[in-house]
């Protein structure tokens, strides 16, 4: 070859070029790429008058033309391939790929341009796709979905030297925000495949892993700790390993869920209180559930990690620890449930604890959590049922969503064949304990009618003066203000509910009087028969020791407030202040201020002067009738009756025309069953000057105030400032210790209702301190005078001392 003749290329002959005259530099090799070896190399070469064999320059020549050009695609096959591109392509958006447009020379056609764009682009996804040594990079044209199935069928994992997974956070935060949300379900042979696959990558992964930490100064003491160390220490260093590495110590997990299981009763539960907050801290993640690993998209990985081997290692080892851990944690919640149905009352509330921060904190396997939360309302155990009731209650105040969710499971095991009625009743008090809104009218009329089929069947059975039937009607009074439901149903069980007022306990008539006030609010026909009723029970014996004063009082004061009789109401008032003297203080100051409430909204309600023929000083005489003289007396009656003007009265609870003879009669009856007939407006308030002379300083105050036509502006709540308990706190010289809001606060209905006593403005200082002597007598609450004059007298002995 040394023989031949070599063409020089001149540089002079290229008109477009200039004279190539400067020497090569390192710069120069730099920036095409070289290295400073190559410029080393090529540095001392001289290519001048040095031939190219075979090479002619003819710059003058004709172009190409579009016809040779032709001839030669034909013949290298081109056509054929452009044409099995858009058969590949057909039936996808063309419009959005991306249109490149050339610059060509003047003659081109646009077909062959493009013919030649994609010769150009075949040739540089080969050439790429030869730099990576087999690896499919984002520039490459994706292969046939088979194709790539296949070659993942038959991967075999080659062990690694070196850690994939290097965690600095949470390893949930590690995501893969590329994954498509939307994919086809891969075969059986592929899951298993890649499952075998992944399951090697994560045992090499962690072998690897555990290498590295032995070569730490800490992995000895570590050993000795897991080997030799108490029961706390062992759960301690467990702990630390599985939060530095969770990918790489499924192991010590699984150490952790053995002790779970184990018969004693110190580790199981120490095991379990470790992982409950391990779980919840740093394996569980908080917005979203774990995945299986057949649930992620595997016949789409070769597409997602672009053939990348460590990036599709990296995916298939998360994704099988999670699948992995996903396993692990319900093998935890299988015993949660276990240990819930212990024998030992201390086991039972732990798992029930643990359960229930679960369901609050993580969403995982959160429908399992919940039926066995929902299921320990029928514990045999007291204390645990209402613990449950408790924390379900506490589960809806975190998540008001899952109302709806825990009503339904509620109500499957209030159904349930053979439950007891003890986790029927503890069912019951969960449902009347929710918060209801105006927006879920739907979930208000599925409890009414849960609580009605239950009253049903108590009122058949005869069972009506119990404590289911209590929380029934509470739970109904709580729902109907929110419920769309036919009043018509409410209105089939009013006599029922009629007769449980007369029959059960103070308490439970309350509720039953409170729901026939709502009923009947509306229907003008059935207000006399509810204020008879409640007439009535104003003197039942039960009111002095009912819990429920400030309900029945808060009831009484609606029912006064709405009723448009006068004269019902002046019987109302009239037998509230007689009852009062059989009550405690407190009662009788919240009557009173009730009592001004009212006469404030309708004045002249309480008549304390006699009428013109009860001031007569005069004697009156009435002669007694004889037998013989009846027939007379009847006619003269009939005469009276007709002589007075009556309105005909059509309702059936007034029986006024059973009383026609009686209309004459103007005296008081304070034993008439109907309010509107013992002539109580005839009548004056007596019972107030009696309550002026009690011997309890602020009912005296009270009655005085009313009695002088004064509104009593009272801040506080008579019903617990005017207690013994109250008296005996300030007697002894000191207030209840202080408490927080947050554990002021209750939960459920009552969430809002303050639990403790917070006194309030001179109330809070000692009765024997200086601050509380200076304030003057005139500022002291009667009820207080006397710890002032008694401090205030000893205060000025010592000084004189």
């Amino acid at each position: 070859m040394a023989d031949k003749k070599r063409t020089k290329i001149s540089p002079s002959k290229n008109p477009t070029n200039k004279s190539i005259t400067d020497d090569l530099t390192l710069e120069d090799v730099l920036e095409l790429g070289g290295s400073k070896e190559d410029y080393e190399l090529v540095k001392d070469l001289n290519d001048d008058g040095e031939e190219i064999d075979g090479l002619k320059h003819d710059y003058d020549a004709d172009p190409i033309s579009k016809d040779t050009i032709k001839e030669l695609i034909n013949e290298l096959g081109f056509e054929n391939i452009w044409k099995d591109n858009e058969s590949e392509t057909s039936g996808k958006d063309v419009a959005k790929k991306k249109k490149v447009k050339l610059a060509v020379m003047e003659g081109y056609d646009e077909d062959n341009v493009q013919t030649i764009n994609l010769v150009k682009e075949k040739k540089k996804s080969k050439n790429k796709y030869k730099v990576q040594d087999n690896e499919v990079s984002s520039t490459t044209v994706p292969e046939d979905e088979s194709t790539e199935t296949a070659d993942l069928t038959r991967l075999v994992y080659q062990p690694r030297k070196n850690l994939l997974i290097k965690l600095s956070d949470k390893w949930y935060n590690k995501q893969f925000q590329g994954d498509p949300t939307s994919f086809e379900e891969a075969d059986k042979s592929l899951v298993l495949n890649l499952t075998e696959y992944a399951s090697n990558a994560l045992i090499n992964e962690a072998s690897i892993y555990k290498a590295e930490r032995d070569k730490k100064s800490n992995a000895a003491w570590m050993r000795t700790v897991m080997t030799s160390g108490t029961l706390s220490d062992k759960m301690a260093a467990l702990t630390l390993q599985i939060q530095d590495g969770p990918v790489h110590n499924l192991f010590n997990l699984d150490r952790l869920l053995e002790m779970v299981n184990k018969k004693g009763k110190r580790e199981c539960l120490q095991a379990l209180e470790t992982l409950r907050d391990l779980f919840i801290s740093d394996l569980l993640p908080d917005d979203r559930k774990l995945k299986e690993f057949e649930q992620h998209p595997l016949r789409e990985l070769q597409s997602i990690t672009s053939g990348n081997k460590d990036t599709r290692d990296r995916r298939l080892i998360m994704w099988y620890f999670e699948g992995q851990l996903k396993q692990r944690y319900s093998q935890f919640v299988e015993s949660l449930e276990k240990i819930s149905h212990d024998t030992v009352a201390i086991s039972k509330k732990k798992a029930i604890n643990a359960m229930f921060e679960l369901l609050v904190q993580k969403p995982e396997q959160e429908k399992i959590l919940l039926a066995n939360v929902i299921n320990k309302l029928g514990d045999p155990d007291f204390k645990v049922a209402s613990n449950a009731a408790h924390l379900l209650t506490r589960l809806v105040d975190h998540h008001p969503n899952m109302k709806a969710v825990v009503v339904l499971e509620v109500e499957r095991l209030l159904y349930r064949p053979n439950i007891s009625t003890k986790a029927q009743y503890y069912g019951i008090c969960f449902l009347n304990q929710l918060v209801l809104s105006s927006a879920e009218k739907d979930l208000a009329a599925r409890l009414i009618g849960i609580y009605f089929s239950f009253f049903k069947v108590f009122v058949k059975r005869g069972d009506v003066d119990s404590k289911m039937l209590s929380a029934l009607l509470s739970g109904v009074n709580r729902a109907y203000p929110y419920a769309k439901v036919d009043k018509a149903k409410i209105l089939e069980h009013t006599d029922t509910l009629y007769k449980v007022v007369h029959i059960v306990n103070f308490n439970t008539s309350v509720q039953a009087l409170m729901l026939l006030y709502q009923v009947t609010s509306s229907d003008d026909s059935m207000t006399d028969r509810y204020y008879m009723a409640l007439y009535r029970k104003l003197l039942d014996p039960g009111l002095k020791k009912s819990n429920k004063h400030t309900m029945f009082l808060n009831l009484l004061f609606k029912s006064l407030k709405k009723d448009v009789s006068e004269k019902r109401n002046k019987a109302f008032i009239k037998r509230l202040l007689q009852i009062c003297p059989c009550q405690g203080p407190s009662f009788i100051c919240a009557s009173l201020v009730l009592l001004s409430e009212v006469i404030r909204v309708k004045p002249g309600l309480l008549s304390f002067k006699h009428t013109s023929e009860d001031l007569d000083d005069e004697e009156h005489f009435v002669d007694i009738h004889d037998s013989d003289s009846d027939s007379d007396s009847d006619s003269d009656n009939k005469d009276v009756h007709k002589a007075t003007n009556v309105r005909p009265v059509t309702q059936s609870w007034v029986h006024r025309k059973q009383t026609g003879n009686k209309l004459a009669d103007m005296s008081y009856d304070p034993l008439h069953r109907n309010p509107l007939y013992s002539q109580a407006d005839m009548e004056v308030v007596l019972e107030l000057s009696n309550l002026s002379q009690h011997y309890h300083p602020s009912v005296a105050l009270f009655a005085h105030t009313i009695l002088k036509n004064e509104v009593i502006n009272y801040g506080g709540d008579p019903l617990l400032d005017f207690t013994l308990i109250r008296f005996l706190d300030r007697f002894v010289y000191r207030n209840p210790k202080k408490k927080s809001y947050a554990e002021a606060k209750g939960t459920g209905v009552l969430h809002l209702e303050k639990k403790t006593y917070c006194p309030k403005g001179i109330k809070r200082l000692p009765v024997n301190s200086e601050e509380y002597i200076a304030k003057g007598e005139e500022n002291i609450p009667v009820d207080e005078k006397f710890f002032y004059r008694y401090f205030s007298k000893k205060s000025r002995k010592g000084r004189e001392t």
